[in-house]
């Protein structure tokens, strides 16, 4: 049952993190009520969460849209393309390659969840890793992949820590990195 719970809360994170549209606050509520019924995650992740619903609360949805937009799709240090803080060139294509290989061998439609985004973004990982069946894979690709990215990621956003996504960021790296260091007991 836990199991179905982490699932389900990596499914809201995808959704969080990808472009906002008008349920956004309704989506970072279900995902805090989500987080606290899974005890094993640090309580740091739900404070960043109710930091990120609290700034929401400070915004147009046009102007989280505008954010979303100058801040992920616009600038290279914040982009949710996860490869981009790991590699350069022929290593980052290959990279994605492996990916799009890899969830067209475990059956995950990611063409469904891409909508045109490359493999390795960010909400398109997330939505992998929710459906993903496979524990050992699961932890090879956070561990290998994810959770580095991620790293370089939030140390980006502690630059910029006035944007509205820092916290959701930090949030998301945490339940990540517990994750990881669970899997390695």
């Amino acid at each position: 049952m836990v199991k179905i719970m982490e699932k389900a809360l990596y499914t809201r994170l995808a959704e969080l993190v990808e472009y906002p549209r008008e349920d956004i606050k309704l989506k970072v509520d279900e995902c805090i009520k989500a987080l606290a019924d899974l005890p094993k995650y640090p309580p740091e992740a739900v404070d960043e969460l109710k930091r990120f619903q609290k700034d929401l609360e400070e915004v147009t949805l046009d102007d989280l849209q505008g954010v979303y937009s100058y801040t992920f799709e616009l600038s290279a240090d914040y982009t949710l393309d996860l490869g981009y803080h790991l590699y350069d060139g022929f290593k980052r294509s290959s990279s994605m390659s492996s990916l799009k290989s890899m969830y067209i061998a475990q059956g995950f439609p990611v063409d469904d969840f891409a909508k045109g985004e490359l493999p390795d973004h960010l909400p398109v990982i997330l939505h992998f890793l929710a459906m993903l069946q496979d524990e050992g894979l699961k932890r090879d690709v956070l561990e290998s992949f994810v959770i580095k990215a991620m790293e370089k990621l939030n140390k980006n956003f502690h630059k910029n820590m006035r944007n509205v996504y820092h916290h959701l960021i930090s949030a998301i790296y945490r339940i990540l990195d517990k994750d990881v260091k669970e899997e390695v007991k």
